[in-house]
């Protein structure tokens, strides 16, 4: 077993130094160097795009009789994060607790 799971690895790490050494002979051995973009015109002034609707139909919509959501909306109480705490502690106390029963089988 030892033996089928080393040829297997020395075929694959084989092959794989192979690809690095000999897969390319058409390119060639040094690599190519990147070169960043070159902007070397100086920032101009123009003027700017004309203006367009971006929404489908043109035109200005209104609505009568809405409120904002804070008008509508009752305040949400907050309850302290030590009281949640606390209320968690009563309750993961007074939960039903799993039964473990340990049997020694055999001597």
């Amino acid at each position: 077993m030892k033996t089928t799971f080393l040829i297997a690895a020395l075929l694959l790490l084989s092959a794989g130094a192979f690809g690095q050494c000999c897969g390319s002979v058409a390119l060639p051995s040094m690599g190519t160097v990147w070169a960043g973009p070159d902007h070397s015109l100086p920032a101009t002034r123009h003027g700017l795009a004309p203006e367009r609707d971006l929404r489908e139909a043109g035109g200005i919509t209104m609505a009568h009789g809405e409120l904002a959501a804070w008008e509508v909306m009752p305040p949400v109480e907050e309850v302290p994060l030590g009281d949640a705490a606390r209320e968690y502690r009563k309750e993961h106390a007074s939960a039903k607790k799993a039964l473990v029963r340990w049997v020694k089988v055999g001597g």
